[in-house]
């Protein structure tokens, strides 16, 4: 019984103590308002190997799907941001591909292949607009037929 009103005691405390740092604010603090989140579709001229995902609500949410993350790494900014995508649990050559509402965008690297290293350094596809959905997929080998060896639909 005494270990409980000791611990009643303390809240109360800790309750004082938190409003009085919520009081210490200075009335020029501005609120930040949250960042918007779009739900994704999917395109459908890729393999079946899909996700259905949600955009992350800040920098620093990753979404996975097969051998694929990708990552908001930077805030939206003027309508735009930057996403980085990478091979999560095994090495792969290969490439990355960002397509749109409208289809193709880009492959990462743009010519060529190159080795994915597991948790490695990814691609980078920036200029992203907001309110509209994105696919990138994970491409593996050197020439057409190419393994998908993940996707991930989003939205900025």
């Amino acid at each position: 019984m005494r270990v409980k009103s000791s611990l009643l005691r303390l809240a109360a405390a800790g309750a004082v103590v938190l409003s009085a740092a919520a009081t210490a604010v200075p009335s020029s603090a501005a609120a930040v308002a949250p960042l918007k989140a779009s739900s994704g579709t999917l395109s459908t001229h890729v393999s079946s190997t899909v996700a259905r995902a949600v955009s992350p609500d800040s920098a620093g949410s990753i979404i996975c799907h097969g051998d694929l993350c990708i990552q908001r790494v930077t805030s939206v900014v003027n309508g735009v941001a930057t996403v980085e995508a990478w091979a999560d649990g095994y090495t792969f050559t290969g490439h990355f591909e960002l397509s749109g509402p409208d289809g193709f965008i880009a492959n990462y690297p743009s010519s060529g292949y190159r080795t994915w290293v597991a948790g490695g350094t990814g691609a980078y596809f920036s200029g992203l607009a907001q309110d509209v959905t994105y696919t990138i997929t994970a491409w593996s080998g050197t020439g057409a037929p190419y393994g998908d060896i993940g996707q991930v639909s989003f939205g900025i």
